[in-house]
Order: structure tokens, then sequence, then C-alpha cells
């Protein structure tokens, strides 16, 4: 298996320069941050499947745990970022309260990374439509940049696809 060494951008994440409240703001990121397809999900699906693959896999462990860290940090900046608008970072996105069930409990490693890869381009896909809700621009600032780390997670499961051949017939894949 490939040895990944990249897990997010050498760029600088920037700090937002935040001066007053703005509900529009905090409502722009909550999902990004505690939704049903959000960095919450990310970190508790990573890990998930890091401890399940962890002795058949334990390259692919590694990759997973070292994603995970870097949702990590996404999610502490944008903690951050709804703290500083006046926004109180509970585990929530707009509509409920996160939770497990959000996370995709697969154990067909191919299942695994194909979910894991649909993620990642749905994060992208709702930090650009977060992006044009903000009324910040420091913080459209931080997401660009978050968006450059997911984008570097999209090629690290690409690559995991091919090097497990997902894409083509193979025999079943289980973790167990």
């Amino acid at each position: 298996m490939t040895k990944f060494q990249i897990f997010s951008s050498e760029a600088p994440y920037p700090e937002p320069e935040i001066y007053s409240f703005s509900r529009r703001d905090v409502l722009a990121l909550t999902n990004d941050y505690a939704g049903r397809e959000s960095e919450t999900t990310a970190i508790m699906q990573y890990a998930y499947q890091s401890y399940i693959v962890k002795e058949k896999y334990p390259d692919l462990s590694l990759v997973l745990e070292n994603v995970s860290k870097v949702e990590m940090l996404h999610h502490e900046l944008l903690a951050e970022a709804i703290v500083q608008s006046g926004g109180d970072p509970v585990i929530a996105g707009r509509n409920c309260f996160w939770s497990g069930s959000a996370v995709n409990y697969t154990l067909d490693i191919c299942s695994m990374l194909k979910a894991d890869l649909e993620g990642e381009l749905g994060a992208i896909a709702n930090y650009r439509r977060t992006i044009s809700a903000l009324t910040n621009k420091s913080i459209v600032a931080l997401i660009e940049r978050i968006i450059e780390d997911e984008e570097i997670h999209v090629a690290i499961f690409r690559q995991l696809l091919s090097e497990f051949s997902c894409a083509q017939s193979r025999p079943e894949c289980r973790c167990f």
C-alpha cells in the first residue's frame, strides 16, 4: 500500500477576524461543524473504520487515523469560528443533534472507501455552499483553506480505491 505522507495542505490556516455577532455566519457553519454530513461525522467514521481494519490492514488503519486527525482540526477551527461569531458549538446541525446514525458502518473495504470518497466530495460541495452564505470574508478564507485539505483526502481515497481494486470485479474484501 502507498505510504501516504501528506494529509493536509502545508498552507497555514487563516485566522478569522470576527468583530461582531453574525447569526447568518453561525447558521452557515453549523451543518459543516456537526450536521449529518459534517466534520463530526467524518471524525467518527474514520475512527470507527480505523479500529475495525487495524488487525488486517494496519497501514489503512493509520491512513484513516491521520485523515481523522485533520478532520479534528477542521472541527476545532469551525467551533472557534462559531464561538467568535457569537454562536454555541453544540454537536448539532441546524435541524437536529448529531447522531452516530450518520456514520457509515459498512465492513466491506471497498464500500467503506467509496463512502469515504463520497463524504469528502460532499464536504467540498457543502463548504462551497457555505462560502456563498457567509458574510465574513475572513471565514470564507478559512473554509477555502479547509477545502484544500478535503481535496487531498479525495486524492487519498481515490488512490486507496485503486489499490484495493475497488473499481473492478473483486472477491469479498471484508475486514473480518
